[in-house]
């Protein structure tokens, strides 16, 4: 066989196979388009086709026809959650067939947002790193930090964990370091709901600590969810183990948490995430704790980014000696995989 002819069979396998799958998009003038749909959101479409380097933005009421060949988390009106195929049955009208083969309708007007749930365990994680580092020449004052998240969503779970560590030197003053460290397990439940497994990790020197390790399970729910932004509460037990430079003031303690997170993210290159919890305390008469954190991300091309972070950490009965607060706010530079 003709070396030449043998190619063209090889190539034309490869995209029919590739793309084999291919969801169709007929626009209102009578145009077709085949490729692949990414991403529903603000009323947008985000297509990937096998002839463009570049992924194509298209308007969905510009649309009169739509099938996707792959299940989506789809995002309805009145906080409904769905996971199936999506297409068009009439102009203005779509089903849904869910994964037990049950077919819903809905009108085009009540999906706000929708996104492929990859099947690859690598294409469903997100992780990024970033660092700062400051020098003065006055008393040799050296500051690193280090930052990092690791996440991981499926169509029933989403885990995420995080880490944040500052060290800082100079002549004459006693080291000073800090390492929080935070990982989520959330299991999604109708209405909104979700139940939250969580262990949290505070290592302070200001605060004579060097462990505070905090497991505790809770439940919770979204009571803002769109495509650019969420608000969500909770209430947890939580386990309290406390261990000091002093090892007799070593403790443990029961604790209830009562938590707060508002998320804004993809709003011109900006995200924004913020979280509060407070910790009123069972098992100590009078005692509270109080925890903050804030952080903002700013896209750069080629998945760089800058962030500016802010956090504090208050106890209204610290160890003799330490102060009842302490905060740190730190800027740096990234990269994230996603």
């Amino acid at each position: 066989m003709n070396w030449k002819l043998c190619f063209l069979l090889i190539v034309l396998f490869t995209t029919t196979y590739g793309w084999g799958q291919n969801d169709s998009i007929v626009f209102r003038n009578g145009d077709t388009m085949v490729g692949e749909v990414k991403l529903l959101e603000t009323g947008v479409l985000t297509v990937e086709t096998p002839y463009s380097d570049k992924d194509f933005k298209i308007e969905i009421d510009k649309l009169v026809k739509l099938v996707i060949q792959r299940n989506y988390f789809i995002a309805l009106t009145n906080n409904r959650r769905r996971f199936g195929k999506i297409r068009t049955t009439e102009e203005g009208k779509v089903s849904i067939t869910l994964e037990d083969g049950t077919i819903e309708y809905f009108d085009l007007t009540e999906i706000f947002y929708f996104e492929e749930i990859e099947e690859k365990f690598w294409k469903r994680v997100k992780a990024r790193i970033d660092f700062g580092f400051n020098l003065a020449k006055a008393n040799n004052n050296t500051q690193f930090t280090l930052g990092g998240e690791f996440g991981y969503k499926s169509k029933k779970y989403m885990s995420d964990l995080t880490i944040s560590a500052l060290t800082s030197n100079q002549d004459d003053v006693e080291r000073i370091a800090r390492t929080e460290a935070n990982l989520d397990v959330l299991r999604l439940l109708p209405r909104n709901w979700y139940l939250i497994g969580n262990v949290s990790f505070l290592s302070n020197t200001e605060q004579a600590l060097k462990a505070r390790i905090s497991p505790n399970i809770g439940a919770g729910r979204f009571f803002i969810s769109t495509s650019k932004l969420y608000l969500a509460g909770g209430l947890a037990y939580v386990f309290n183990s406390e261990n000091y430079d002093d090892s007799s003031l070593d403790k443990t303690s029961s604790e209830v948490k009562i938590a707060a997170k508002f998320s804004m993210f993809n709003v011109e290159d900006f995200d924004l995430d913020t979280n509060i919890k407070f910790y009123p305390s069972i098992t100590e008469s009078k005692r509270y704790r109080v925890d903050y954190d804030l952080n903002i991300k700013y896209d750069l091309p080629l998945d760089f980014y800058i962030k500016v972070g802010f956090a504090f950490n208050f106890d209204n009965q610290p160890v003799a000696g330490t102060p009842e607060l302490d905060y740190v706010l730190n800027t740096g530079v990234g990269w994230e995989f996603n």
